[in-house]
């Protein structure tokens, strides 16, 4: 992208972000809708629009945040500040200047408030607004120049001079149209938000909401419609709603809570409802303290529940009840559906710390969690294993001696990076079928991973042991020898996780990631599980030509041609953000593909931009891949809902998607052919699309590739199949 197009992009972007902002979006079609419900009295709107250009430009000569900036987080301030100001005071050279001065004032404000708030982890919202119009307010009453415009404050008497008694006739034929009130009040709350009086500029901006965001639309009529019933319930003042600025912190309060900061599920949208009583309170409550003074409430009630909910939510423990957003895609939908998407894929796995196997090749689980001899109460969660041969037999000939046992000597591996914190050595090995009483643990080592984090490896071979206390340990570095030391009438490996670093804690129900599981014919790759006792497993043995096919590592570059458009030549490039997460960028079409190599799997994370890009293909085709040496091996994963369905359709799973999803992507991938000899492989996958369970279509991929990256991707889909060739740079 060249200079002159991202500084367009940029002055776009935060002109209309501006506008957007003020209902949590970042869609420029809604911003455009807000501009023109703003113009239905020209003078308010063009002050408006001048004010946010004004500040954003003031804000980029002076240095601030350049993001911030362009995602309109300082121009929404200014933006409501002279709209409030424009509609109550008349246009005038003493305005002008008062014009330049607020706004400087406003930005000041807007900076110094965000970075505040930003030390609590809490949003500004229009804070700046608040204390900036008040204080105007307030001085005003000193400036003897400044003209009050009734025209603007009374709607009629603007149209009235606008178009004369036609245009208000005009208006007056819609006002008069058999809508009932409640309907007429929402439409008259949106608009006030932009300080317009008239329905019309709030059926504009709800329009625009809805395109914007079907939860967001929803929530807004939730929001409205639980506050008008309230005040019928306590006999307030339903004219309030609509003319006080107030009926509108009970949809902004249910967007903010229930649709942006917080994952719009089922619970937050009842929590929305519950809490509306309470919002309810603060608004009659401030109301009648702020009209002691003079003041009006605007948007105050609304910020002070929003901020203090979520704060008071950052005590809590319960985290999964009200999850918060933690990547914001400035769209509730997308991030619903990144949410259900992430929590499908991996559970609470993202959260655990990889736990490996504690051995090398194929082993039994001998006693399980909650096993019947050892593994009980508060020692529960553990697991013991053997090596078991021909004739389900763990020993050769007849077990009288150690060395009979399969597993006997057999190297025991740190499970993952750690620091040794305790071991116990000395302790003679048992013949076999006896047991020592008085040293229940025999030979042991604690190794500590993380903060209440330790694996404790027990029943070692005496003098076997390759590391001591202080040390550092890798992954799959062999620490001891297997023995027959404590409690143990045969060799074999009792193996923990607990929370503290004694030898004999209670255990901690903790599950390990990545590992094989042998079931006659068939091996299973399992994430993040709990062995079963009588199960075989084994440490994942990954391919060296698959891993090294896709090796993506920042600075590689690709080109990308197709033989769906002869004329398409693209290239992609390996980068890694300011976060280190690490996408492949395409430079035609711009589109990112996040991914994550963990060494046993590349999987992608998100994707965003052209969906006919060559690019999207290869995000679908290798959404999870597997480097494990099976060739037998399933994979299977599901995409989120936004990333694979459009249109019509997809808006109508919006509207009811915090209560159920009943669309859905299926991904399965198995590498067919793995040639050691000739250094190749083969990776049959495909993407299922589902509506109600039904199946809707179908895209076939095989991938092609060598030692040194992917090489071809073909792509069957219902209307035409074509091929993509990469090839290193």
């Amino acid at each position: 992208m060249t200079a002159r197009n991202e500084n367009r992009n940029f002055i776009i972007d935060s002109i209309l972000y501006s506008y957007s902002q003020i209902f949590f979006s970042k869609n420029k079609v809604f911003a455009l809708l807000i501009i023109l419900a703003t113009l239905l009295i020209p003078g308010v709107g063009l002050w408006g629009l001048l004010g946010v250009i004004f500040t954003n430009f003031l804000a980029y000569k002076l240095g601030f945040h350049k993001q911030t900036i362009q995602d309109g987080l300082f121009g929404i301030n200014s933006l409501l500040v002279i709209l409030g100001l424009s509609v109550f005071f008349k246009t005038n050279l003493p305005f002008i200047f008062v014009f330049f001065a607020i706004n400087i004032f406003t930005l000041l404000l807007s900076v110094g408030i965000a970075n505040l708030m930003a030390r609590f982890q809490l949003p500004f919202l229009a804070f700046p607004f608040i204390i900036a119009i008040w204080f105007t307010f307030y001085v005003m009453n000193s400036y003897s120049n400044l003209e009050v415009d009734e025209g603007n404050i009374f709607f009629l008497n603007k149209l009235y001079k606008l178009g004369g008694t036609d245009l208000l006739d005009f208006y007056n034929k819609f006002e008069n149209l058999p809508i009932p009130n409640i309907i007429t009040g929402y439409f008259k709350s949106l608009a006030a938000i932009v300080f317009q009086s008239n329905w019309i500029s709030g059926l504009l901006i709800s329009a625009g909401l809805l395109i914007a965001s079907r939860i967001s639309f929803s929530l807004s009529l939730l929001g409205y419609l639980t506050g008008y019933l309230y005040f019928i319930l306590v006999g307030e003042n339903i004219q309030n709603l609509q003319y006080g600025y107030i009926g509108f912190n009970f949809i902004l309060f249910a967007i903010a809570i229930g649709a942006f900061y917080f994952v719009p599920k089922r619970n937050i949208q009842l929590a929305v409802i519950i809490l509306t009583p309470v919002l309810g309170l603060l608004i009659t409550g401030l109301s009648g303290f702020l009209g002691v003074f003079g003041l009006p409430v605007f948007a105050l009630p609304f910020m002070l529940m929003t901020v203090l909910i979520i704060y008071v939510l950052n005590f809590t423990h319960k985290q999964n009840i009200f999850p918060k957003v933690v990547y914001q895609s400035y769209s509730p939908e997308e991030n619903l559906y990144n949410y259900n998407n992430y929590f499908e894929r991996f559970g609470r796995n993202m959260l655990y710390l990889k736990i490996g196997l504690p051995f090398f090749g194929k082993w039994k689980v001998w006693q399980g969690q909650n096993g019947k001899h050892t593994h009980k109460g508060d020692w529960k969660d553990a697991w013991d294993f053997v090596i078991e041969g021909q004739q389900q037999k763990t020993f050769k000939d007849d077990g009288y001696f150690l060395t009979d046992y399969y597993c006997y000597n057999a190297p025991v591996v740190a499970p993952a990076d750690g620091k040794i914190v305790n071991i116990i050595d000395g302790v003679e090995d048992n013949n076999p079928g006896e047991v020592n009483m008085e040293q229940n643990w025999g030979n042991t080592i604690v190794i500590e991973h993380t903060d209440y984090l330790y694996s404790q490896l027990s029943h070692l071979k005496k003098d076997s042991f390759k590391v001591k206390i202080g040390d550092s340990v890798k992954k799959g570095e062999q620490i001891a020898n297997m023995g027959n030391s404590g409690r143990s009438p045969q060799p074999h490996l009792h193996f923990q996780l607990q929370a503290t670093p004694y030898v004999g804690s209670k255990t901690l129900k903790y599950p390990l990631s990545y590992y094989i599981s042998h079931q006659k014919d068939q091996n299973n790759f399992e994430n993040f599980k709990y062995p079963q006792e009588g199960e075989f497993i084994s440490d994942v043995k990954t391919n060296k030509i698959l891993s090294k096919a896709f090796n993506l590592i920042p600075g590689m570059a690709f080109k990308v041609t197709s033989t769906k458009d002869s004329s398409e030549e693209t290239e992609w490039e390996i980068f890694t953000d300011a976060f280190n997460q690490t996408y492949i960028y395409c430079n035609t079409t711009k589109a990112f593909a996040y991914f994550v190599n963990d060494g046993t799997t590349l999987y992608f994370t998100s994707f965003s931009g052209d969906k006919s890009s060559l690019l999207y293909y290869f995000y679908q085709s290798a959404f999870k891949v597997f480097f494990g040496d099976y060739s037998t091996v399933t994979i299977q994963d599901t995409f989120p809902v936004h990333m694979v369905f459009d249109g019509f359709r997809r808006y109508l799973q919006d509207f009811i998607a915090p209560y159920y999803q009943y669309y859905k992507a299926e991904y399965q991938s198995k590498v067919t052919d793995l040639d050691s000899g000739e250094k190749s492989f083969r990776l049959n996958s495909a993407m299922t699309k589902k509506i109600a369970n039904r199946v809707v279509d179908t895209i076939d991929f095989e991938i092609e590739g060598d030692q040194k990256s992917v090489k071809k991707i073909f792509v069957r889909t219902k209307e035409n199949s074509f091929e993509i060739n990469i090839k290193p740079e």
